[in-house]
């Protein structure tokens, strides 16, 4: 299977239960700043026509370099009939700089593409042009209220228009990590906020086979494209988004044990001393993947068997 340059300060990072922290070099050089007057949909008619052809490249091109660098295969594409009349969020893994290829080949024509990425990725000159063709959507900073107000402008206008909203809820990218890694709430709380569903979807590795096997690839991708997750309108505000958040991580964890066969009972390699400071959304990833053999886990017992427990009264 792949290793990475980056694989010993993965199982660092991982041992201490922080698994959204970036390890990939990024810089604010040439960066248009996103603030009130950044314009997140650009409707004049040179970039429209510009922004068809980029997606027209990436749709015809895509399949291509999916096939030839990653020996991409996509499962569960009916999953996306649900959703035929609906706006919608997607959420998936981050593990590749190119894994939106293989996701914008799974969409292929069904819906209009858009990607949420960091605010470093607004970049000034050509290549910050084709991204913004691309559709990036760039999250701009938490004390920027008026970007975030034409941010969430621009997500209704997309999703009245059927559009589908990618987010990466890992926050960072992890070249070529294979476990679900804990999820940030913020794409669950927009579907939420605008009452729309989540397309989770899911890249695994395994060995290469056939020809890709014999000139020395290191693997092939299978994306997974999962059931729909709707918000649970008898919940409430903060119920509700952490309700969509554990249904939707516990599809993870649950295609991940299958798809590797992973029997163990905690799917993380978390240092039992990094218990009582790992972040919340780890700790309830860490509840979920017990929970998912049957089991319980606390950041003071680690996993435990709640038929067993004699502390509950």
């Amino acid at each position: 299977m792949a290793i990475t340059k980056y694989d010993s300060t993965y199982q660092e990072l991982e041992k201490q239960g922080e698994f959204n922290k970036d390890v990939t070099p990024y810089n604010y050089d040439h960066t248009i700043k996103v603030d009130g007057n950044y314009v997140f949909l650009n409707k004049k008619l040179s970039f429209r026509i510009l922004s068809g052809f980029v997606r027209g490249l990436l749709i015809t091109l895509g399949p291509l370099v999916n096939a030839t660098l990653f020996g991409c295969k996509i499962k569960g594409k009916e999953n996306f009939k649900a959703l035929k009349d609906v706006g919608c969020f997607s959420v998936s893994n981050h593990v590749n700089y190119l894994d939106n290829l293989m996701m914008r080949q799974a969409i292929g024509l069904r819906k209009r593409f858009y990607l949420t990425v960091g605010d470093f990725n607004s970049k000034s000159g050509f290549g910050g042009l084709m991204l913004r063709s691309g559709g990036t959507l760039p999250l701009p900073p938490e004390n920027c209220l008026s970007a975030m107000r034409n941010l969430n402008a621009a997500f209704k206008e997309l999703l009245n228009d059927k559009r589908i909203i990618h987010f990466y809820p890992e926050q960072s990218m992890w070249m070529n990590f294979r476990k679900p890694r804990p999820f940030k709430k913020g794409p669950f709380h927009y579907a939420c906020k605008f009452d729309a569903p989540i397309l989770p979807m899911f890249f695994c590795y395994s060995d290469p086979t056939g020809i890709r096997k014999l000139f020395g690839a290191a693997y092939k991708v299978t994306l997974f494209v999962m059931p729909p997750v709707y918000p649970d309108k008898t919940l409430t505000g903060k119920e509700r988004i952490n309700d969509m958040h554990r249904r939707t991580m516990k599809l993870y964890i649950d295609k991940y044990r299958e798809f590797y066969g992973v029997k163990d009972a905690l799917i993380y390699d978390i240092d039992p001393a990094s218990y009582e400071t790992m972040p919340e959304e780890t700790e309830i990833a860490c509840k979920l993947s017990a929970e998912s053999v049957g089991l319980a886990f606390d950041r003071k017992r680690g996993v435990y068997d709640p038929a067993q427990d004699t502390t509950a009264e």
